[in-house]
């Protein structure tokens, strides 16, 4: 670990002479370190720390840091005080994590990169085909990251939209790709099969799934591959208040033979992970007992989803996982929904995920053979989709007596001081002299109701069974696109403006406004900076704060549909909508959605940064655009190609683009 920088340190009063004019002296450290000053004739050679907090409304921020659930000693605290902070970031349109994170990473707006959404597709694509996703689509502009390796720069990537596997070109010189669920995640129910296997002495019991086991023992992948799980258990005691009660080992394996070793060891409740290398390729998954019912002989054992793996080059790799172990898996929201696990698991999962990304940073600072470093965190975005209950038009609002808003709040809380925390310890082991880059790709929204935009069009005789439409949404926006090989120019002008209109009729029954904030054409669109040739849609449309979208057609389904993760609270619902709700996405049902307008406020994000090379100061309002040009001028490199905003830190010098932030015109 390197020591920690002077710039974060905490003074106290202190009473004696000498002790005052130490901190009299530590003090002039923090101000030459804060504003860019050489120590003792020594230029220090500038390096940035990228760091997206994916999810984090910069309103919220700001009444955390007022209230003082985030505290003064902090990281925000510490950057809002001795670096530059603004009022709000505006991110672009349709700020959701894919169109956002590339955009941040080109300066570009998606009209340039192409990535209009989290899922679209081309318009010469067949109708049939799959559509497109913003984290594996070919990025059609040059990023932070290739531009600073172009002149000369050391990268480091960890978990960056756009940076994996899929081409040299989407590499940087050291990486860690945010792994790719590959797989279902897995709750067996299991039992002795009634066969031992000995093992250097011991013998284990095979155990085989029940007849009721929510899940097989199959360890399955992409492309319809399907591995079986060999299980095992041996008693062992755990002592609880001086008092042992028996508890499995349990040993997974991929083959039916122990004395050739085996893939993973759960001892206990605790959790346990496992690599399974297949064609070349590493996934990851973590298992941890859920429960142990010893009358029945029967356990219960939960596996996270399957994940691919990957980092570059392999010393990088090997390095990462030797500090910080393999990668723990996401937190598991249908399951949860569902009930095959516990809440508590749910922020289990939570907590591991979020310690291995400060970790992941923690250990590749470490190298020092980095100019520019990229961290990602997907806590808080995580706790807000489950958790955002601020609206008392939510079904959950008023339940357990009304007290689920503030418990939830509670939570939010909780993970935002310790994101808060981490970063600070972050902060506190960089090099000297390094520079902070914060941020946050968009805010967070509360929702009500979720729109099946596609059971909409399909009854309104607009078809998409019939394949003369369809729609792929981003939370509360999507692009609609019309089968242009069914549709000739001359019918299909009508056709769109019979469509715009019923969308801009469908009003919301409690207020009576129009549910769609926006219905834009290829022209508004273009106003918009996500109008792009081959990937926009004939309409986007955008709801008003409160709603999200879906893109399915489900038959048993309304249109519209309150959402909870609470099954207590949709049980009177008929089968279809229970399911649409239990496996619904977090950007589809969640209590919290994002993929808006950059004009909602409560989409609005973070910017913080701080370090010698970073002017101190209020920066007013800045744009998400602007961070690629930002960084650049940090480490005194020329920006992206495609950059279309200047440096933040040119003060009086930014252009602002007022397709990203006009006033929506009705």
């Amino acid at each position: 670990m390197n020591k920690q920088s002077l710039s974060f340190q905490q003074y106290g009063v202190f009473k004696s002479c000498f002790v005052w004019y130490l901190f009299q002296f530590q003090f002039m450290i923090l101000l030459f370190l804060l504003n860019g000053m050489p120590l003792f004739g020594q230029q220090q050679k500038a390096k940035v720390v990228m760091i997206s907090i994916d999810g984090t409304p910069d309103y919220l921020v700001d009444h955390y840091l007022k209230n003082g659930v985030l505290p003064q000693n902090g990281a925000f605290a510490k950057m809002k005080k001795y670096g530059a902070y603004a009022e709000t970031m505006f991110p672009v349109n349709v700020a959701s994590t894919g169109p956002s994170h590339i955009s941040i990473f080109t300066g570009a707006s998606p009209a340039k990169t192409g990535i209009v959404g989290n899922s679209f597709r081309r318009f010469d694509q067949p109708w049939e085909a799959p559509s497109l996703s913003a984290f594996r689509q070919p990025l059609k502009a040059e990023t932070i990251f290739q531009a600073a390796m172009r002149q000369g720069k050391k990268v480091v990537v960890l978990g960056g939209v756009g940076v994996d596997h899929l081409g040299p070109e989407r590499r940087t010189d050291f990486m860690h790709m945010y792994p790719s669920i590959s797989g279902p995640s897995l709750v067996l129910d299991l039992v002795p099969d009634g066969n031992q296997k000995n093992m250097n002495g011991k013998y284990f019991q095979q155990l085989t799934t029940t007849a009721t086991s929510p899940s097989a023992a199959i360890y399955e992948l992409s492309n319809n591959v399907k591995l079986p799980l060999y299980i095992f258990q041996s008693d062992t005691a755990e002592n609880v208040a001086n008092i042992l009660y028996p508890i499995p080992q349990v040993i997974i394996d991929q083959d039916a033979d122990l004395s050739n070793g085996y893939n993973a060891i759960i001892n206990g409740h605790s959790w346990t992970t496992m690599i399974i290398c297949y064609q070349g390729k590493q996934y990851a998954s973590s298992f941890r007992l859920i429960d142990t019912y010893s009358k029945e002989n029967r356990i219960r054992l939960f596996m996270s989803a399957p994940a691919e793996v990957f980092g570059y080059p392999a010393s990088f790799f090997q390095h990462i996982e030797k500090e910080c172990g393999v990668w723990p898996g996401e937190p598991e929201n249908r399951k949860q929904t569902s009930g095959l696990i516990s809440e508590e698991i749910w922020f289990e999962q939570v907590d591991r995920l979020a310690a291995y990304s400060r970790d992941l940073i923690l250990a590749s600072m470490q190298t020092n053979q980095w100019d520019l470093l990229f961290g990602y965190f997907s806590t808080l975005d995580d706790l807000q989709h489950r958790y955002t209950l601020t609206d008392p038009r939510q079904l959950d609002y008023t339940a357990d007596s009304g007290s689920r808003p503030q418990l939830y709040a509670s939570f939010i809380e909780q993970y935002f001081q310790k994101i808060d925390r981490y970063l600070l310890q972050i902060m506190n082991a960089a090099p000297m002299g390094t520079n902070f880059v914060v941020f946050s790709d968009h805010g967070m929204i509360p929702v009500h109701t979720t729109l099946l935009l596609g059971n909409f069009l399909e009854r309104s005789g607009f078809s998409v069974t019939g394949q003369m439409v369809k729609s792929l949404s981003s939370g509360n926006s999507a692009h609609i696109y019309l089968n242009n090989s069914l549709l000739a120019p001359a019918v299909k002008a009508d056709y769109l403006n019979r469509l715009s209109k019923h969308l801009l009729a469908l009003k919301d029954s409690l207020t009576g406004e129009p549910i769609f904030e926006l219905v834009a054409t290829s022209s508004m669109q273009k106003e918009l900076g996500i109008y792009h040739p081959e990937y926009a849609g004939d309409l986007f449309v955008s709801c008003r704060k409160g709603y999200s979208l879906s893109d399915k057609v489900l038959q048993d389904v309304p249109v519209f549909v309150k959402n909870s993760f609470d099954p207590a609270l949709f049980a009177t619902q008929n089968q279809a909508v229970r399911n649409f709700l239990i496996n619904g996405t977090m950007n589809e049902t969640g209590r919290g959605v994002h993929g808006n307008l950059a004009s909602v406020r409560e989409g609005q994000s973070i910017f913080y940064a701080i370090g010698p090379n970073i002017p101190r100061g209020n920066l007013g309002d800045v744009n998400s655009l602007q961070i690629a040009a930002s960084v650049a001028d940090i480490l005194s490199i020329d920006p992206p190609f495609e950059v279309e905003m200047m440096t933040v830190f040119q003060k009086g010098k930014q252009k602002r683009s007022k397709r990203l932030t006009t006033k929506i015109k009705k």
